[in-house]
């Protein structure tokens, strides 16, 4: 008798962890389509105008702090490393919930060869691409700040910026 009652206490237990871990997953499963909801929401909420420094001569700091600026950073013969961080002239972009980069493009002589997404808070305005030296003519980044539109930059490189 008491061996029937330890079976059916162990059955109980068992069909009670079942529920208890498919209601654990159930609530995984919302807060996640929560999650996604807002992330859908704030994209529906970027601002997506294409901006640009009006008077290159005397941008503003907004401008400055909007301006992607390209540096080559090393070559080996073959491939090339650049950088892209977004502020120009030491004005960096904040980094937070309401206000962030949220891509990074790069783009070589008119084609688009990399681009990165960020989390909204998650980390600074920075990409760094490593491609072929395949004829570099231009870099073109173009970067997304969810309130202040899309801005870019680029630069025309000479035969001494490859080798």
């Amino acid at each position: 008798m008491q061996r029937r009652n330890l079976l059916k206490m162990i059955g109980l237990l068992g069909i009670a962890g079942t529920v208890g871990v498919f209601s654990s997953c159930t609530e995984n499963i919302e807060e996640k389509k929560v999650i996604k909801e807002q992330k859908d929401d704030k994209k529906a909420n970027f601002n997506r105008q294409k901006m640009g420094i009006k008077d290159p001569e005397n941008p503003t700091k907004a401008e400055l702090k909007h301006t992607p600026e390209i540096s080559i950073k090393e070559t080996d013969g073959e491939f090339t490393r650049i950088e892209i961080m977004v502020g120009s002239q030491g004005i960096i972009h904040p980094t937070t919930v309401e206000h962030w980069i949220d891509y990074i493009k790069l783009f070589v002589n008119n084609n688009l060869v990399g681009a990165v997404e960020f989390e909204a808070g998650m980390a600074r305005g920075f990409a760094s691409f490593i491609v072929k030296n395949n004829d570099l003519k231009t870099l073109k980044a173009e970067i997304g700040c969810n309130l202040h539109g899309i801005w870019e930059s680029s630069l025309t490189l000479n035969n001494n910026e490859q080798s």
